[in-house]
């Protein structure tokens, strides 16, 4: 694949020199074209070149005597022009080229989809790989153990601390009236 063809700006002017150089270019797209000409350096060179290419071809048919060609090789051309009129079914490589045509305009985002594509991959190589799962539910455990063991170690200390200091006793409660009234009744 040309590369420079690819990123050259000024390729769909040049398929438009060839048809101005002629006298084929419909009048519609000519001042557009023009206009192109007198900003672009290279696309002017190229038109210069096509024209005295064109100059030079002319000037051999006009210096040259015609000769008629062998009727078999008649046949074959208009064989030829004929089946390029007609409608055929794009190839393989005319759709990929024209889908890389079309995807093609935007190289740095590609790329710069690619680099992300790569990060996300070596990210995920190196990752944590997870655990079997015979391995991951004894580790598990093993850890549900340890940390019980912990806790009831704490429980045990807190019962321990409780039992050594006295407990206070209860703020006495005023007497209900039932039992107060038979000793205050003189007798």
């Amino acid at each position: 694949m040309n590369m420079r063809w690819r990123l050259n700006s000024c390729c769909e002017y040049r398929k438009s020199l060839s048809l101005l150089a002629s006298g084929a270019l419909p009048q519609t797209a000519e001042p557009s074209l023009r206009d192109h000409l007198a900003h672009c350096a290279q696309c002017r060179d190229y038109y210069e070149q096509i024209v005295s290419l064109g100059a030079d071809f002319q000037q051999w048919a006009s210096s040259e005597k015609p000769s008629d060609a062998d009727p078999a090789f008649r046949a074959r051309w208009m064989r030829s022009v004929q089946s390029a009129d007609a409608q055929t079914p794009p190839s393989l490589a005319a759709l990929i080229s024209r889908w890389s045509h079309s995807l093609w305009p935007s190289p740095l985002a590609w790329g710069a989809l690619a680099a992300v594509w790569v990060c996300l991959l070596c990210l995920q190589w190196n990752a944590a790989p997870a655990p079997a799962a015979g391995v991951g539910t004894a580790t598990a455990s093993s850890r549900r153990e340890v940390t019980f063991a912990k806790r009831q170690r704490e429980l045990t200390s807190l019962l321990e601390t409780s039992t050594q200091t006295p407990v206070p006793k209860p703020l006495e409660s005023p007497r209900p009236r039932t039992q107060r009234r038979p000793n205050s009744v003189p007798t």
